[in-house]
């Protein structure tokens, strides 16, 4: 298997034990706050993380695939919590995007249903195992923090990967 991490941090700013050095956002809940001056916006927040459900999509094509498998999925919240945790939010979560969170039960998900499921997990609403046995597993955890572990190498697609803005960094095993 090939593992790789995807994300927005430049690895130039790592130090030698792989920490993040620079101060950037990490979160939707950090719109509205300032990084190095920079005002986190709601269209920057949605410009970065479609980069990453593009990447996604990218990674899903490249293995010919059309659907993924769908395990142990756990709604951080209650829906009554999930409704007022939001509410900053609220213009950023279509209702197609709130039912889904409500109603999506799977165990096999389609394109569209991927893309929501990497939204909530980036917005950290969801944790869920998405997969392909012996192909494909794309991780979403905390912090904007992607990982990837494939059944063929991505160098064909790194530089569109790389072109939508993120970063691909090869791990060994």
């Amino acid at each position: 298997m090939h593992k790789y991490r995807i994300s927005k941090y430049d690895p130039l700013f790592r130090d030698e034990t792989g920490c993040y050095q620079k101060n950037e956002w990490t979160a939707i809940s950090d719109i509205g706050k300032s990084f190095d001056g920079i005002l986190l916006t709601d269209e920057e927040y949605i410009r970065v993380e479609d980069k990453y459900i593009d990447a996604v999509k990218l990674i899903i094509k490249f293995h010919s695939l059309t659907s993924l498998s769908v395990a142990n999925l756990c709604h951080s919240f209650s829906k009554d919590e999930f409704l007022n945790l939001i509410k900053p939010y609220s213009q950023l979560y279509s209702e197609s995007l709130l039912d889904f969170y409500t109603n999506f039960n799977g165990s096999q998900a389609g394109l569209d249903e991927v893309e929501s499921l990497c939204r909530l997990q980036l917005r950290e609403d969801i944790g869920v195992d998405i997969f392909s046995p012996r192909k494909l597993k794309i991780f979403i955890g905390y912090d904007y923090l992607m990982g990837v572990k494939s059944s063929k190498s991505l160098e064909p697609i790194i530089p569109e990967i790389s072109a939508l803005g993120l970063f691909v960094e090869k791990i060994d095993l």
